[in-house]
């Protein structure tokens, strides 16, 4: 009977080690951010500066297209190239290109001489990531984190069944606000960013109002993206 009980509890433990390792292969950690070949999205970004002493009220649209050229699977790891380009005239034109690394455990963008850690698997409530940890200025305090998981919810108008948030800053007191907020759908990718950053430290306002009433200085920086866009 002892040696049936072993038997038992290792098999019950290597089920549910192999259940572990399943839940993020690499299938699984793309449910967030699906890559494949020939994938396109297009970033719509609106841009509005405020400078209330200078009385400056400024708002910038750009609108970019990425997409996929091409897929490299090498010793686990999923090297995904990409080019963006820029619209102007109704033309798209090359601006840079880009690529991501994807494992089971994470996806890693290099850009613009740049590494950002941007995701990490599997993804669960309240898990944080330093998003410059292979920079060489990698001992920032900021921090990714996963503010929900799996959740039901509307976006740009549109209903999704399974949304990802994560917040990399949330910082904000009577004289200043940073927020910066991704939203992802499951099986999709990002859907939008919403980064805010304001100064309000005149000591003639009026603090009891909202520090959006009382700008000093901000920027607004909104994020759309598109997926299956089609261009002329």
């Amino acid at each position: 009977m002892r040696i049936k009980l072993i038997v038992i509890s290792f098999v019950l433990a290597l089920s549910a080690c192999t259940k572990d390792d399943e839940s993020i292969s690499i299938s699984d950690s793309q449910n967030y951010f699906p890559l494949y070949e020939g994938q396109e999205w297009v970033d719509s970004i609106q841009s509005i500066w405020i400078d209330s002493p200078s009385n400056v009220y400024d708002t910038t649209i750009i609108v970019k297209k990425t997409v996929v050229d091409s897929i490299v699977s090498q010793n686990s790891i999923d090297k995904v190239y990409c080019a963006t380009y820029n619209l102007q005239n109704g033309i798209w034109l090359v601006d840079h290109v880009f690529w991501y690394e994807l494992t089971n455990t994470q996806l890693i963008r290099f850009e613009q001489n740049m590494s950002w850690l941007d995701l990490v698997f599997p993804l669960t409530q309240g898990k944080e990531w330093n998003p410059y940890a292979y920079n060489l200025y990698s001992d920032t305090t900021l921090r990714n984190v996963v503010y929900s998981v799996d959740k039901f919810r509307y976006v740009n108008n549109l209903p999704y069944d399974s949304t990802l948030i994560i917040h990399h800053q949330m910082d904000s007191t009577l004289i200043y606000k940073y927020t910066d907020v991704s939203i992802y759908a499951y099986g999709q990718g990002l859907l939008s960013k919403q980064k805010v950053a304001i100064i309000s430290d005149d000591p003639n306002y009026d603090y009891t109002l909202p520090i959006e009433e009382r700008i000093k200085t901000g920027q607004f920086i909104s994020v759309k993206r598109f997926y299956n866009y089609e261009s002329n």
